[in-house]
């Protein structure tokens, strides 16, 4: 009985020509995508400059007065601000103790004593109530026209009394470092478009550049397969 032929194929020990330039076309697409997909992000890596935004100069500034209680009150509206910001960042901040206490005690002491009776129920609602009303805050951190930061002070109000309130808290130095300081270089300041460079090579170029990857590998396997007698009957 005749043996059948074998059909299997091993791409790591192609068996025929057509095979082994096949591989070798492959491989160099991988390459090439490969170079330009993470040889981006390693360049990225290699030119990028750790960069404080303006609140965290201002973090580091107001810091040591806020912890001692020596802060102006010029000062602690700017640190309260500072901080609702930075509880703006990220949903995972609106559960950061420190930082809500931080902000709740920063308010509680740029407002008249009148008011810090009604921001401890305020805080204390808050936990469960967003809707409560918190327009005597707004007012005293200035931000009535801001309705961005004005949506997050509910959920940046911490139910603590004052003998447990700290306008400072070293906890915060890791927060701050995480959320107020960037990797910057000029991949990532050059604007293309209205896009960063490197989200907009990221997001479009890496893409352009796959599609045509895969429409030259077309072209040279159809090459490649009229050069060894493949044509398919249907041309």
């Amino acid at each position: 009985m005749e043996e059948g032929k074998s059909y299997d194929v091993n791409f790591f020990k192609p068996s025929t020509p057509f095979l082994k330039e096949n591989i070798r076309a492959i491989i160099i697409g991988l390459v090439i995508w490969g170079v330009v997909t993470y040889g981006f992000q390693i360049l990225l890596k290699i030119m990028e400059t750790p960069t404080p935004e303006a609140p965290y100069a201002a973090y580091m500034k107001y810091a040591p007065t806020l912890a001692d209680g020596s802060a102006s009150a010029e000062d602690k509206v700017a640190a309260a601000n500072m901080y609702l910001a930075v509880l703006g960042k990220s949903a995972a901040l609106l559960q950061n103790e420190p930082l809500k206490n931080a902000f709740t005690s920063t308010v509680y002491n740029i407002l008249p004593a009148a008011d810090q009776a009604a921001l401890l129920d305020a805080a204390a609602k808050a936990a469960d109530d967003k809707t409560v009303d918190v327009g005597f805050i707004n007012s005293a951190m200035g931000i009535s026209e801001n309705a961005a930061m004005m949506a997050v002070v509910p959920y940046g109000l911490s139910a603590i009394t004052p003998d447990k309130m700290a306008m400072g808290d070293p906890a915060l130095k890791p927060v701050m470092d995480k959320f107020l300081i960037h990797n910057q270089s000029v991949l990532t300041d050059t604007i293309v478009f209205g896009f960063p460079f490197h989200y907009f090579f990221t997001a479009l170029v890496t893409l352009t550049i796959f599609v045509l990857i895969c429409l030259v590998y077309c072209f040279v396997i159809d090459k490649l397969m009229k050069k060894h007698g493949m044509e398919s009957s249907f041309e």
